[in-house]
């Protein structure tokens, strides 16, 4: 089967997605993009009111921005930043309805698992010969019907949202925790628009990342406006400091960390700061949560909250390709040609100043499949839209390449 009617699956239509399948459609290439939510960008409306820290010029690809005026949608330009919801409808949203793409979207249809058909694992090994087989990919729908479809290619663009990381110590749940999933909340909710359910509560705040600093900033606005609400803000690190770069090209990043080390050093009478402890069990108490926690010297101490918000990150669905001979790295999760480039590159530098790493970063021991976007950089935090995009650019190179071959 010749490139050109080899048959891509894209999964995710997030931006790295819809890129993917934007980058197939001017190429003339067979594709599906699969999407587990039921539009465009899930992930980003799931925090849609949180203001990004990079502006519009980063938040647009010139592949995007050049189909979409051509469509005679306008696009925005300039240093604003916006929401993730403003970005999710100005962008993403039209660019998915374009003919070219919206014929080839399904929505509501998640990938459960991709295999090769006929082939195991641990069969054909560096031998090659897995590319002569199709992926074979599980499909399931909103009815939970179930079938399986097949492509040549795959690009996994389903972003590191897959699975919410645990709030027990190393990284493993916490006692209790699972039974308790129904009230643990795990993205940043739109406090100003939910002061019912948030207002005058005791709430515990666990994290320490960007979402974290948003929610404590927002969540001491909120106690501002009612002041019976307190709040517990949980840290694994003893001093609870962030470092301001000097000069940083993204002023609302800069503005966001000064404002939670306000908070962390005093500046909210309604914040309380619990540095250097771990989640060790939780346990439900009626309508309560009581939650004990452990600090560096192994003493514990429990408390009870009415509300609580885990934001230690996420993690891709690396079960997606248990059956595939993925190489990934064993620290970060991503793949371990990329991850090992990274970090002889100084994987710990600040995102604007990554760039690509070339193909054969990207290449896996299972042929054809790639792992594209925020997933493709596992636990590594430096991760910026363009370099899913300019991933896109070096996958379709190769796919072109390879067609003229």
């Amino acid at each position: 089967m010749s490139s050109q009617q080899r048959r891509i699956a894209i999964l995710g239509a997030g931006p790295t997605g819809l890129e993917a399948a934007l980058a197939a459609a001017e190429a003339g290439l067979p594709f599906t993009l699969y999407e587990a939510g039921p539009t465009t960008a899930a992930f980003l409306r799931m925090w849609g009111h949180v203001r990004l820290f990079s502006p519009w010029d980063l938040n647009v690809s010139p592949r995007a921005r050049r189909a979409l005026e051509k469509a005679g949608h306008e696009v925005p330009t300039g240093k604003d930043c916006p929401t993730a919801a403003e970005l999710a409808d100005a962008v993403f949203e039209p660019l998915a309805k374009l003919p070219a793409l919206e014929e080839n979207i399904r929505f509501r249809t998640p990938v459960l698992a991709v295999s090769r058909e006929g082939l195991l694992k641990n069969e054909e090994i560096g031998t090659g010969r897995r590319a002569d087989h199709p992926f074979r990919l599980l499909l399931t729908d909103s009815q939970d019907r179930e079938w399986t479809e097949t492509a040549e290619i795959v690009l996994d663009c389903t972003g590191n949202y897959g699975t919410p990381n645990s709030l027990g110590d190393g990284g493993i749940p916490a006692p209790g925790e699972e039974n308790l999933e129904d009230v643990i909340v795990r993205w940043v909710p739109n406090f100003a628009i939910q002061d019912r359910v948030w207002a005058n509560k005791e709430i515990l705040l666990v994290g320490a990342g960007h979402s974290a600093q948003t929610a404590a900033v927002e969540l001491a606005a909120l106690a501002e406006r009612h002041p019976n609400t307190r709040i517990l803000w949980a840290l694994r690190r003893n001093d609870p400091t962030w470092k301001v770069q000097e000069d940083d090209p993204l002023p609302e990043r800069a503005n966001l960390i000064r404002q939670a080390q306000a908070i962390a050093d005093g500046g909210s009478s309604a914040v309380e700061m619990l540095p250097g402890v771990v989640v060790d069990a939780l346990e439900r108490r009626g309508e309560r949560i009581g939650v004990t926690f452990r600090d560096h010297e192994g003493e514990s101490h429990t408390v009870e909250v009415d509300r609580l918000v885990s934001l230690t990150g996420f993690v891709g669905d690396h079960q997606l390709y248990r059956q595939l001979q993925v190489h990934e790295c064993y620290a970060t999760c991503g793949p371990m040609t990329l991850a090992a480039s990274l970090l002889a590159s100084g994987s710990d530098a600040d995102c604007l100043t990554q760039t690509r790493q070339g193909i054969e970063t990207l290449t896996n021991p299972e042929p054809d499949f790639f792992i594209l976007g925020s997933k493709s950089y596992g636990r590594n935090s430096s991760f910026l839209m363009r370099l899913g995009w300019q991933q896109v650019d070096e996958v379709f190179d190769w796919l072109t390449r390879e067609s003229t071959d």
